[in-house]
């Protein structure tokens, strides 16, 4: 079983006091921290992050030692194929199967009995930008394959993201450690920012969320459209939460990993918000897919081609079910509409809540377990028989008590304070009261049977 949020701060506590003694084998203790730390949920499959390493390690070796493009294209290809091959075996398989099934309507029962990997979907990508990245010379290939293997299991970042370039992070892990005050001071706020966001907001809001999206018979419009903003806002602080505290935890070992979000409910357009969200995953699909595909640098219904193909596929990444691509393919609509639509002037307030509308629309497709599910909410929540009437009860059938519900009312009306005063300077000793009232906000409201990371399963 994988750590919850509380555990995996434990262990950090741990590895880190390892860490800061560890002199020149700082690097090896977070390795094996690492393996470790993925070991505890499935051992077995840590033969899948070996398999990589050395692949992706060897190909990048063979394309630095070759002057012939041919055959450095060819290691760039096995590292490609080794990489998608794990990923479409053990994610995608069965769903390509399920659908060829389906529509072919036969029955064969080919299926592969295995649990997917965790975080299987980022380090695969992670490896692959590296090679692509050394195929391209944008990088040279890493010698040492010590530190390599560390840049795809480093422990922080490899379930949940963010995913790092090894042009960024690699030469970080070489650096020389010195413990700073200021650097435990703002991954302990992080640290403690994120945690409140996963156990305080998103695991409280989830009390709410899963019993209606579980259980779609016994609801009606009011609940669903309430619970589908509840989600919005839960796996915002649910993701972010995880990359807080991943960021906040290298920061204390000196290593500065990218920002993932900034505040991705302030957009004011759909290409707005895929600058603020999850924005690792953004860059890479334009880095390595929309731009090879040939960008906007094309004529316009290839254009319209290239944005469609990123965005499904980014619903695909997220996992094997329809609604996650039918999830991808919205945005890529909307994003499309942005472009072609007659541009209407609004004030920005319009524009933030016209995006966040659309982005709470679409998380319905990413939360329902299936389309018949996604559709029955939709077009409930649309349906002249809306059932305000019947909205106290239903909150009260979920089985969450009034005072949670009230307090997450209360907590998303804080999580935006915080996030529109986000430029006001504040004193140190306005941070540090701020940092003693999160702690204690973590131990008072902190749900006690936390749950794993909504990101962990992708």
């Amino acid at each position: 079983m994988l750590f919850n949020s509380i555990e995996f701060l434990v262990f950090f506590l741990a590895v880190f006091v390892l860490f800061a003694i560890g002199g020149k084998w700082r690097w090896l203790i977070l390795l094996g921290a690492s393996y470790f730390f993925y070991m505890a949920w499935k051992w077995e499959y840590i033969i899948l992050i070996l398999a990589s390493t050395i692949i992706d390690f060897l190909c990048g070796r063979g394309m630095a030692n070759s002057p012939d493009d041919t055959v450095r294209k060819r290691y760039l290809y096995l590292s490609i194929i080794s990489n998608l091959g794990i990923l479409i075996t053990f994610k995608y398989f069965n769903f390509f199967i399920d659908s060829i099934e389906s529509v072919l309507e036969i029955k064969n029962n080919i299926y592969l009995n295995v649990i997917l990997p965790v975080g299987i979907s980022f380090y695969t990508f992670q490896t692959m930008s590296y090679s692509v990245d050394v195929y391209h010379r944008r990088i040279p290939a890493e010698k040492h394959l010590g530190y390599f293997a560390l840049y795809v299991a480093y422990f922080p970042q490899l379930v949940a993201g963010p995913i790092e370039r090894a042009g960024h992070i690699l030469h970080q892990f070489k650096n020389s450690f010195q413990l700073k005050a200021e650097n435990v001071f703002f991954g302990a706020q992080l640290i403690l920012w994120g945690l409140f966001k996963k156990v305080v907001i998103a695991d409280r809001l989830a009390l709410f969320v899963d019993p209606i999206f579980n259980n779609t018979e016994h609801y009606h419009g009011a609940s669903f459209a309430l619970a589908s903003f509840f989600f919005g806002i839960q796996i915002y602080c649910d993701f972010s939460g995880y990359t807080d505290m991943a960021i906040g935890l290298s920061k204390m070992f000196n290593i500065d990993l990218i920002k993932n979000f900034d505040r991705p409910y302030f957009s004011k357009s759909i290409s707005e918000f895929w600058k603020r969200w999850h924005i690792s995953l953004s860059r890479w699909f334009r880095d390595y897919l929309y731009i090879p595909l040939g960008g906007n640098r094309v004529l316009k219904m290839r254009w319209v081609l290239n944005i469609m193909i990123t965005f499904v596929l980014s619903g695909l990444w997220h996992g094997a079910n329809w609604t996650f691509i039918i999830w991808g393919a919205l945005h890529g609509f909307y994003l499309l509409a942005e472009r072609f639509l007659p541009q209407v002037k609004l004030p920005s307030f319009f524009k933030i809540l016209l995006t966040f509308l659309l982005v709470q629309f679409a998380w319905i497709f990413f939360r329902a377990n299936n389309l018949d599910e996604a559709w029955i909410i939709i077009s409930t929540i649309f349906s002249p028989d809306f059932k305000l009437n019947l909205l106290y009860s239903e909150i009260v059938k979920t089985g969450i008590s009034e005072l949670n519900f009230v307090l997450s009312a209360l907590l998303i009306a804080s999580l935006y304070l915080k996030e529109a005063l986000y430029k006001v300077p504040k004193p140190f000793v306005l941070k540090l009261i701020y940092l003693i009232l999160v702690l204690f906000g973590i131990i008072l409201f902190g749900i006690d049977n936390s749950k794993a990371f909504i990101y962990f399963q992708f």
